[in-house]
């Protein structure tokens, strides 16, 4: 091709030709459609946002009911009750958890299990551990207050009470929340569905045993492991040769089922590098020099309304953009307002250091020592080893003008680790 020309030039990039990470980022963010909320089963809502408020329509508890296994009584029979002189009253009936509630008299009392309705005339539950006697006939010890052991109707939920608000992303116990309030489905925004195309001749399945100048395709696993650990939805195109049309059919056969294509690979200046092309002829798309390292060459565009992310195929830059870059993407598409990894601040334990004009992502181990953290790296930081992204557990980030941080000062370090 045309443009795979030499520039005559003493460096790859000039730091003019450089864009932002940030205004990258940027870019692609605004791109993202509005997600579209659908209904759905509360059970199969956890970790989706809720697209409106959840609003209870029933009481809970739905009436007075035990807080104990005991004995439901009336407290005024019991106000003179002591160790040295117990009242002793005759068990009339017993209520169950989902039973009919059975009359408490005066001078009476009756069984009753956790959960069950307190019966008309009790105003109290005595445990069963405090009490003797025998099966027909109880003694009690001990006074009793009203109320005692007694969960009251609507302590819980009451009708109108907002269950969950909108924007709130669903957790087990809002599920067990909305399930007792007897909402059975509610609206949320669904997990994006993310088609991986993963390019390049010389890339060959996992599974098969590669031929000179071939290399086994990590990408594909490691982006579909990413974007299910993000809560998005991989699909996957397969191994997709570097090929205009081969390229255009692959996007052209998953439209109907992407809310976001990720791809990795072809990003770069060769002659086989036809991603943005081939983007661009099937909708929009702009090819940038990010300043960063690693992960350098980026592709944003947009095909027929969804949007493309293009990414290095060297595997530790494919990790690194996509943590930059596509992870807030997902989040965003899932109606999440917390896209970025939380940070910490670290003591570099090594020297740290980074290309001028580009942010440096170093790949690191975290330890705790001195009541702080300590960054150390993981080894050699090329972008061809997957070592040095499977030992790491934080990103170390270098700033665009910072060239070095030198042992014992501090840096920001992206956690990797899902706690």
């Amino acid at each position: 091709m045309t443009r795979f020309v030499g520039m005559d030039r003493d460096e790859v990039t000039l730091p003019h030709e450089l864009v932002g990470v940030d205004a990258h980022l940027e870019g692609i963010l605004a791109s993202l459609p509005e997600p579209d909320p659908i209904e759905l089963r509360v059970a199969d809502c956890l970790g989706l946002v809720l697209a409106e408020p959840a609003v209870c329509a029933t009481t809970v508890p739905a009436s007075d009911n035990s807080a104990m296994d005991g004995f439901a009584v009336l407290t005024s029979d019991l106000a003179g009750a002591s160790r040295s002189a117990p009242v002793r009253l005759p068990v009339t009936g017993e209520v169950a958890a989902g039973g009919e509630p059975v009359a408490v008299g005066p001078g009476t009392c009756v069984r009753i299990m956790t959960g069950a309705p307190i019966p008309p005339g009790a105003d109290a539950v005595v445990p069963v551990e405090v009490t003797g006697g025998t099966a027909d006939e109880v003694a009690f010890h001990l006074p009793v207050r009203v109320g005692e052991n007694v969960r009251h109707a609507g302590e819980d939920l009451v009708p109108g009470q907002e269950l969950v608000t909108a924007g709130r992303r669903l957790a087990p116990a809002d599920v067990a929340l909305l399930s007792a309030a007897g909402v059975a489905r509610i609206r949320c925004i669904p997990a994006p569905r993310v088609v991986i195309m993963v390019t390049g001749d010389e890339i060959v399945p996992a599974d098969r045993t590669p031929g000179p100048g071939q290399v086994r395709d990590s990408n594909g696993p490691m982006l579909s492991a990413l974007v299910r650990a993000t809560g998005g939805l991989p699909f996957s195109t397969g191994i997709v040769p570097d090929s205009r049309s081969a390229l255009a059919e692959a996007f052209e056969a998953n439209l109907g089922h992407a809310d976001l294509f990720v791809c990795t690979g072809g990003a770069s200046a060769g002659t086989r590098d036809l991603l943005a092309d081939v983007v661009a002829e099937l909708g929009e798309a702009t090819a940038s020099r990010v300043a960063m390292r690693p992960g350098m060459p980026q592709i944003r565009g947009r095909i027929a309304g969804t949007p493309v992310i293009g990414l290095p195929g060297n595997p530790v830059s494919s990790f690194v953009s996509f943590e930059v870059f596509v992870r807030p993407a997902i989040r965003a598409l899932q109606g999440r307002r917390d896209v970025h990894r939380p940070t910490v601040r670290a003591r570099a334990a090594e020297p740290l250091t980074a290309p001028p004009h580009k942010r440096g992502y170093l790949r690191v181990r975290l330890t705790r020592e001195d009541g702080g953290w300590t960054a150390r790296p993981t080894g050699a930081q090329g972008s061809h080893l997957i070592t040095s992204i499977a030992q790491a557990d934080g990103l170390a980030v270098v700033p665009e003008d910072v060239t070095e941080v030198r042992v014992g000062e501090e840096v920001r370090v992206m956690l990797l680790v899902d706690g």
